[in-house]
């Protein structure tokens, strides 16, 4: 049996480290097979949808985990209700996924500060190219509604001064770094690859 995962590519560091992790502890021995979608469909919800169950249809033999935040496309169920192959999450968004454990119920979601992932970081141009920023003053309107940028740190890749500060010359919105247990994630990963087991 084969299982595949459909995931946004802001999700790409960590699940890749993951299925690394995964496959070196013999967790599982189906093959798990992943493809992932541009970052920044979400800013265009006709073309998430789209994408999302052109690709959907395209695996339909398999078993698929949807890897993306319940609150992505507010019709997510809707147009999900046909599969019955597909494996969805409670999250919101990725930062919960990456972020939040059974634990801790408390969303990360406010107004005032915007939690980001190191696939933000890494993936920002490409998501300013969905969004279609005119200019800099276009980019920086999107993200002046907050006060604070936070960047879950995962430690899939080495967040360095110059990317804090790249990022900060394009949004002009202050960022703070805080660590993240990578393994939060990983448990939602290896539950959803039960579930589809």
């Amino acid at each position: 049996m084969s299982i595949f995962i459909l995931s946004c590519g802001v999700f790409e560091p960590e699940l890749n480290k993951i299925l690394i992790e995964i496959k070196e502890e013999k967790i599982f021995d189906e093959d798990i097979d992943v493809k992932y979608l541009p970052f920044g469909l979400h800013s265009n919800l006709d073309k998430l949808k789209s994408e999302i169950v052109t690709n959907l249809d395209k695996v339909k033999e398999s078993k698929i985990i949807l890897l993306y935040g319940n609150k992505c496309h507010y019709k997510f169920y809707d147009f999900l209700k046909n599969y019955d192959n597909v494996i969805t999450f409670d999250d919101a968004n990725c930062m919960e996924l990456i972020i939040k454990d059974s634990k801790n119920k408390k969303s990360i979601i406010d107004d005032k500060n915007l939690y980001i992932t190191p696939g933000w970081v890494l993936k920002f141009d490409e998501l300013n190219n969905f969004i279609n920023a005119v200019d800099m003053y276009d980019i920086r309107q999107q993200y002046g509604q907050y006060e604070n940028i936070i960047i879950g740190d995962t430690k899939v890749c080495n967040i360095t001064d110059d990317m804090i500060f790249n990022l900060f010359e394009k949004i002009q919105v202050p960022i703070d770094v805080e660590d993240v247990d990578i393994n939060n994630f990983k448990n939602k990963i290896i539950n959803a690859l039960k579930k589809a087991l």
